[in-house]
């Protein structure tokens, strides 16, 4: 089963007894006298359905608070949409229930929002297939998303809409939504909504944004001119300019790169004996403090050079004068009692001997090394005078070239600064240049737009099958000259051999919109197109009535040749055969044919105090 099913309508309030509808799958039909709440089911169901924001006011709702919807949403199964008799957002609930039930039910916004997914509106649409449907309100393009109230119109048709001369498409009655309306109908014939239209700025929207942009162009076509002064400087003089000052900056640069090289370099060069310098004073003074040290060394050698010749020296006369008498007292060898140590003298004597030597020998081996650093001394001393020549020299040469190199650079400084001013002034004559072409440019778009206007409603096949599909139910009522039937695209009504819907009576007219009806139902379920599920039909075969007792007065002659028919048996008839497809629920005055009750399930509301069910609410007192 694809859209809803209507199950049960129920009001409920403290201190009086339910106010109950039941509704089969197929054909229900609700008749009786009138006053009785007919006309408020509907109007309940849509209600309930968050089409309406209130409740009509009437003797009777103020003693009911809340009211039920049982209603099966497809193959989700069954649900009850609750709302107080207030108004206010909805409550959805599991199951088909009659009362506040334990479990909490999901709260669904009324108003619709096509941001948010919590509305009833979206529930209800997701669940026919037709959610996030967009439809083009405007030649422009302008697109408003499709909601239930607005689909509802198809699903629960009121008397004043059924007989009304207005055609069924067009049932706001505001020429300003004609476009949109069609549009509605195209989705309902095609399924295609319109979420891919380029939407466009109105006329009057085009024309002022149109004007602010010259507006804007012109400001800041002021500013430049603002900029390039009064009177502007002649533009080909400027770029003659451009090209000598390009030529003259170029060679100033080369000339400025020319001479930092070289002051770099003499610069580098100046660093490099610098640093050389330093190196070469740490060394003499390394050097001249090894020589201190060597001197003083060589002063210990002198020293003991003295000492060890000295030692030689009286080692030796002790020596030459073993043997002898002795010098103090004469005395010969023999008789001298002292032991002078001959032996251990020449011992000593010889020791020192070779003592002096080695240090001799060490001496002139340090006197080659003295020798040899007072000559890198004096070298050295001979490098750090040319160093410091050569440093003398550059230094004269760095205070020559960097004079030239500041002049060079403020040169090339004043010539550059002078190129990026003309270059700006270039600049500024080509953003005016471009600037003036865009003013040109929007100026000639053209306000109004060109080419055809999107196609509005559905196309020409579409609505020839339609139109076929309208014949097809009269001609299953029996409607008289239901042959000659067509569906006229260009007022989307339907004319029976020319003459327009609009022209007949009230009750032919009502039998024609709610043939209309029928007929969009049974197309979309043909095509397998999404469609709401259930019909409801106030007062679609208002030929019938009687005029003495009807608010609608007497009746015309096509209403006269109508009522003598049968079609209201074939009526009835045909609608109880689309049980399986199709939910319907016909609100009438008259009672249906005999022939058909069968076929229905039947409420009577009979106005009358202890005769059956008096209306759809209880009587106040």
């Amino acid at each position: 089963m694809s859209g809803i099913r209507l199950q049960h309508l129920v009001f409920t309030g403290q201190n009086i007894e339910p106010a109950e509808l039941h509704f089969d799958d197929g054909l229900n039909i609700i008749y009786g006298a009138s006053n009785t709440g007919k006309s408020f089911a509907s109007k309940g169901i849509l209600f309930l359905l968050g089409v309406t924001a209130s409740l009509p006011q009437t003797d009777e709702i103020p003693a009911y608070d809340a009211g039920w919807l049982g209603i099966t949403l497809g193959d989700e199964g069954d649900f009850t949409l609750y709302r107080t008799t207030q108004g206010g957002h909805l409550k959805l609930y599991r199951g088909l229930v009659k009362q506040m039930p334990e479990e909490n039910g999901v709260v669904l916004r009324q108003e619709h929002d096509s941001k948010r997914i919590d509305t009833v509106s979206h529930r209800l649409l997701d669940v026919i297939g037709l959610a996030q449907k967009w439809v083009v309100r405007d030649g422009n393009g302008k697109k408003d998303p499709l909601t239930i109230r607005l689909l509802s119109k198809y699903a629960v048709v009121a008397e004043d809409d059924i007989m009304s001369e207005r055609s069924p498409v067009y049932l706001s009655g505001v020429p300003a939504d004609r476009i949109f309306e069609r549009n509605l109908f195209k989705l309902i014939l095609t399924g295609k909504d319109d979420a891919a239209a380029v939407t466009l700025p109105k006329e009057t929207v085009r024309k002022a944004a149109k004007a602010a942009k010259i507006e804007l162009v012109d400001e800041l076509l002021a500013q430049l001119d603002a900029e390039l002064g009064l009177p502007p400087p002649d533009q080909q003089e400027t770029k003659d300019q451009l090209d000598n000052l390009d030529a003259s900056t170029s060679d100033l640069l080369g000339r400025l790169q020319s001479a930092q090289n070289e002051l770099d370099s003499v610069v580098m060069q100046r660093r490099a004996a610098v640093d050389q310098t330093r190196e070469l004073e740490e060394r003499a003074d390394e050097l001249d403090l090894t020589l201190q040290r060597f001197a003083k060394l060589q002063a210990v050698y002198s020293s003991d050079l003295e000492r060890l010749h000295s030692i030689e020296e009286g080692g030796y006369v002790l020596v030459a004068m073993a043997g002898r008498d002795c010098p103090v007292c004469g005395a010969p060898p023999g008789a001298q009692t002292h032991n002078h140590a001959v032996e251990d003298i020449s011992v000593a004597h010889k020791a020192a001997a070779a003592e002096a030597r080695k240090i001799e020998r060490e001496q002139r081996e340090l006197a080659h090394v003295v020798a040899s650093l007072e000559a890198e001394f004096v070298g050295l001393r001979r490098t750090l005078q040319k160093l410091e020549d050569d440093a003398k020299a550059l230094d004269d040469r760095i205070r020559e070239l960097r004079p030239q190199e500041v002049s060079l650079r403020e040169s090339y400084e004043t010539y550059n600064a002078e190129l990026t001013r003309v270059v700006k002034v270039l600049d500024l004559f080509d953003r005016r240049t471009k600037l003036a072409t865009r003013r040109a440019e929007i100026g000639a778009i053209a306000i109004r737009r060109v080419g055809e206007a999107p196609p509005v409603g559905p196309d020409s096949t579409t609505l020839f099958d339609f139109g076929e599909t309208v014949k097809a139910v009269l001609t299953a009522w029996k409607f008289p000259n239901a042959e000659k039937v067509q569906f006229d695209g260009a007022t989307n009504d339907i004319t029976i051999g020319g003459k327009p819907r609009s022209a007949n009576g009230k009750g032919v007219r009502a039998v024609l919109h709610a043939a209309f009806n029928v007929a969009v139902f049974i197309h979309c379920i043909e095509n397998e197109l999404p469609h709401p599920g259930f019909l409801v039909l106030d007062t679609p075969l208002l030929t019938y009535r009687e005029p003495l007792t009807s608010k609608h007065g007497e009746l015309t002659q096509d209403e006269l040749a109508l009522k003598a028919s049968s079609l209201a048996e074939h009526f009835y008839r045909h609608l109880a055969s689309l049980k399986e497809q199709l939910q319907i629920i016909v609100i009438e005055n008259s009672d249906p044919p005999k022939a058909i009750q069968s076929l229905a399930r039947i409420e009577v509301f009979t106005g009358q105090s202890g005769e059956g069910r008096f209306g759809l609410l209880a009587r106040r007192n």
